[in-house]
């Protein structure tokens, strides 16, 4: 997920910071107990919607300031934008 780098505080993901940003996350989404997970199809519906919302930079949600990968695994989380996308 990527947008137009805007933060000055965000990694890129190309550099050595956002590809080690990319790994907490992931290890942080295999971490969670199986029953907080989303399943797999309801994490990729959330990410395509973020991807296509004015609100995402850099995969952070300029609503809330959340992490959308990490956001969108968990299964109880919604999305904070004004008008919910899911």
């Amino acid at each position: 997920m990527t947008r137009t780098r805007e933060c000055r505080r965000c990694p890129d993901e190309n550099t050595q910071d956002g590809m080690r940003l990319r790994e907490i996350l992931g290890e942080r989404i295999r971490l969670l107990p199986e029953d907080e997970k989303a399943s797999g199809a309801e994490y990729a519906q959330r990410l395509s919607l973020c991807e296509s919302c004015d609100q995402l930079n850099s995969g952070t949600c300029m609503q809330c300031g959340c992490y959308v990968e990490l956001r969108a695994a968990k299964r109880r989380m919604h999305c904070a934008h004004p008008k919910p996308k899911w």
